[in-house]
């Protein structure tokens, strides 16, 4: 997981207008393995774990497929976040 740049200066989550947003949501749960849904035609859904959250994007790191994948929290129907396994 050590392959993509993420920006240097990240949004302050803890601050207005981000309190309590889906990305401070999907912020304070990096690392969280996800299954999340874009609006679409047809739908679009990924799985991961959180990598990384802007703003109005999210990054998700596959570790089984070894790839990332970002989405437009714009577009963000749902998430489903899962227990950790141990």
């Amino acid at each position: 997981m050590h392959d993509i740049v993420i920006p240097k200066t990240r949004p302050d989550f803890d601050k207005e207008p981000l309190v309590g947003t889906v990305a401070a949501l999907l912020d304070a749960n990096v690392g969280k393995t996800v299954k999340v849904e874009y609006e679409s035609i047809p739908p679009l859904v990924q799985s991961g774990s959180v990598y990384a959250v802007g703003t109005d994007w999210l990054l998700l790191w596959d570790a089984v497929h070894k790839t990332y994948s970002t989405g437009d929290l714009r577009k963000l129907r749902s998430v489903v976040f899962y227990p950790e396994t141990r």
